[in-house]
């Protein structure tokens, strides 16, 4: 059986634009190191970017303090990678979001199905104490895997039994529905944690490529601070324009 191609999960490697060396170090920062992000990413690498370029012109005056144009060529490569894994993460949560609304979707047609099967089950076996216990026990059971075995089970029953669902006039068309629904909420559900779990991994991997990245931008800007302390026009490219601006709007 094949997956709808709303379901498949082909992310596209940005990862894989990244230097290697610049992704192992990233990839090396222990998940107890990693610092997670207080400003929205994207404001966050433009105002990187922002820095990057005032720093620039103030390279005589930082290299006092040990900050060179070598800084500034990391700084941009970091940043470039954060965007990188910014957005393959973004592409995967979108999966996500599409996978959990197909399976949401499907298992509610398997839950009204199971529950209109059952009801006919139940009063159709009713003078059949083997097929009447069979239908308890699926009462009992609960569950995503118990809907998904249940509905399987449904239809192999009611193959079996057809004259006691004749005698109720039952819609065997049901029967291909629960087969149906069975196989494809199996292979959804399974898309579903799957891309859950790539979603996970790319979240780490965006956060350690984000704090990679602010360990060198908090040096530069550290740096920047102390060395313009007393020149207010160049000190104000030093400062988090996000904060400034936010704490602005909550005096307002």
């Amino acid at each position: 059986m094949s997956l709808e191609p709303n379901i498949l999960f082909e992310v596209t490697e940005i990862a894989n634009n990244i230097q290697k060396d610049l992704l192992d170090k990233i990839e090396s920062i222990p998940d107890k190191q990693i610092i997670t992000p207080t400003i929205p990413i994207a404001i966050y690498l433009q105002e990187s970017e922002n820095l990057a370029a005032w720093a620039m012109d103030d390279l005589d005056q930082l290299s006092k303090v040990g900050i060179n144009i070598t800084h500034i060529e990391d700084l941009k490569e970091r940043i470039e990678a954060c965007r990188l894994l910014q957005t393959e993460w973004m592409n995967i949560k979108s999966c996500t979001s599409d996978a959990k609304i197909k399976w949401q979707k499907d298992s509610e047609a398997g839950y009204a199905l199971h529950k209109e099967i059952l009801h006919d089950f139940n009063f159709a076996f009713r003078n059949d104490k083997n097929l009447t216990g069979i239908v308890k026990r699926i009462k009992l059971s609960h569950g995503y895997a118990s809907l998904v075995q249940n509905l399987a089970t449904f239809a192999q029953i009611g193959e079996n039994n057809k004259e006691l669902l004749e005698q109720i006039h039952f819609n065997f068309n049901k029967l291909e529905q629960a087969l149906h629904l069975s196989e494809t909420l199996f292979y959804v559900r399974n898309g579903y944690r799957s891309s859950k779990d790539k979603k996970h991994k790319q979240k780490v991997l965006r956060d350690k490529s984000y704090t990679y990245l602010k360990l060198l931008l908090d040096e530069i800007r550290l740096s920047g601070k102390y060395v313009f302390s007393n020149n207010k026009e160049r000190l104000q490219g030093y400062k988090v324009n996000y904060f400034i601006q936010k704490r602005a709007s909550q005096k307002e």
